[in-house]
């Protein structure tokens, strides 16, 4: 089976996007070192790399990338792993690259300014027929501010490619690397999914739960008497790490609280979006520990089995009275719903409010 190319890839959280297009435009072969896995994450995300979190943050993008298979990390090769808690490995192997060599003089292109970059970046020929719509866009728009006005990313990549997924794709890749193309010299930006949410108070606090029967629990519950909880959200999943974005519109928010399921979906989600809240000025995606601790009260059920280094890289987000029987729920092939920690439980319990 052929690895998808990052044009190929399904949706990733922003700060995937950003560390992919990085990685790729600087990969000179497809195994990539561990000096220059930090010199990406650092060039695409400055203010999570420098962050007191950094590691678990790039730990965390580096399986999601691994997920849907855009690289390979070492798995059960422990010498190619560092000592730190996120381990992270000594290198990585993008599945779609190849070696690279410099563009021949005879097949230089002539780009427009915002492209000169294209002319010394080591770039594939379907990266160049990209560019050759693009660049073609900015000539036709040079002089007509009006069409260059910002329009939501998939109407702008159908104007340039009459394909309003393309942009999607190209996000990810080499065209994007920090100093080359960006949304806005296109005129363009990544309209994040709507959040669902009741607000019930004048706290400082969101709650948000990633399905939908626990969020209708938590607001429920927690409309007599909210306490810090000025919202309760519903995650919806997946698209919490980008809807986190329009957490922003909520006037007041000061702390960010996740609940979700206990298994590898359910932990990867806040972490990830917990990157993306600090790349646009939120607070960082904090787990709701008392609802985590009775949840960790509950039998588990079959889940997915994970390895031991993704199970510390997952269990990370937690605060660290609950890692380890959270690792030992993953290292087993177990999960706990947190359906378990149902209305009726919880309506008997007040200490789990945040």
């Amino acid at each position: 089976m052929t690895a998808p190319t990052p044009e190929q890839l399904p949706r990733l959280s922003p700060g995937a996007v950003r560390l992919s297009a990085a990685l790729h435009a600087r990969a000179e072969r497809a195994t990539v070192p561990r000096a220059t896995v930090m010199e990406a994450f650092t060039a695409a995300l400055p203010g999570t790399a420098r962050g007191e979190d950094s590691r678990t943050a790039l730990a965390t993008l580096l399986e999601e990338l691994s997920d849907v298979g855009t690289l390979r990390l070492p798995h059960g090769q422990r010498h190619k792993w560092d000592a730190g808690r996120p381990a992270l490995p000594e290198q990585i192997r993008l599945r779609a690259v190849t070696p690279r060599k410099p563009p021949a003089v005879s097949t230089r292109r002539s780009y427009r300014p915002e492209l000169d970059w294209a002319h010394t970046a080591y770039l594939t020929s379907a990266h160049h027929e990209d560019l050759a719509l693009i660049n073609r866009w900015f000539r036709d728009t040079s002089n007509r501010p009006e069409v260059r006005v910002p329009i939501p990313l998939r109407e702008r990549s159908y104007e340039i490619f009459r394909d309003e997924k393309r942009l999607d794709g190209l996000l990810s890749g080499a065209l994007f690397a920090p100093g080359r193309l960006t949304l806005e010299q296109l005129g363009t930006f990544r309209e994040p999914p709507p959040l669902a949410y009741r607000l019930l108070g004048d706290g400082d606090t969101l709650l948000v739960a990633e399905n939908s029967d626990t969020y209708a629990t938590l607001r429920d519950l927690l409309t007599s008497n909210p306490g810090r909880t000025r919202g309760v959200a519903f995650g919806s999943g997946r698209a919490f790490e980008a809807s986190i974005e329009t957490v922003k519109e909520i006037h007041g928010i000061q702390r960010i609280v996740y609940y979700g399921d206990l298994d590898a979906e359910g932990l990867s989600i806040p972490a990830r979006a917990s990157v993306t809240a600090t790349q646009c000025g939120l607070p960082p995606v904090e787990p709701a520990s008392a609802l985590y601790d009775l949840l960790l009260s509950h039998a588990s059920t079959p889940g997915q089995m994970v390895s031991a280094e993704r199970a510390h890289t997952l269990t990370a987000w937690l605060p660290p009275r609950l890692r380890q029987r959270a690792h030992e729920v993953l290292l087993s092939g177990r999960r706990v719903a947190q359906e378990a920690t149902n209305r009726n439980q919880l309506s008997g319990d007040a200490t789990w409010c945040p």
